[in-house]
């Protein structure tokens, strides 16, 4: 959808390229998963937005769920580079979630 024609027209416009803040990706790990093939091959080319917005724009990659082969195909996709980047791992250890089995009465 980012990288259709009526948004090329959008993030081509100079008075919403003034006011956008950030881009952020949810579900930054379906950049990998989905784009190895035609199922959704325009998010490995999501980089194209930095033609778009520019050096000043921050993007915003979450994910509950990156391996370290995910995240560098995020690194290269997203065209990190040598820019300011935060990576924050919050760990998946949730003791308030739990499997109960019980037998049904």
């Amino acid at each position: 959808m980012a990288l259709s024609d009526s948004f090329s027209k959008l993030w081509s416009d100079s008075r919403f390229r003034t006011r956008l803040q950030a881009v952020i990706i949810d579900e930054a790990h379906c950049v990998d998963e989905w784009g190895k093939d035609d199922f959704r091959k325009q998010y490995r080319q999501l980089s194209f937005l930095r033609n778009y917005t520019g050096q000043s724009i921050p993007f915003v990659a979450c994910t509950a769920t990156c391996s370290t082969p995910t995240f560098n195909v995020l690194w290269e996709t997203l065209a990190f580079g040598n820019r300011p980047f935060w990576g924050i791992d919050v760990g998946c250890d949730r003791p308030n979630l739990f499997f109960d089995v019980r037998p049904i009465q």
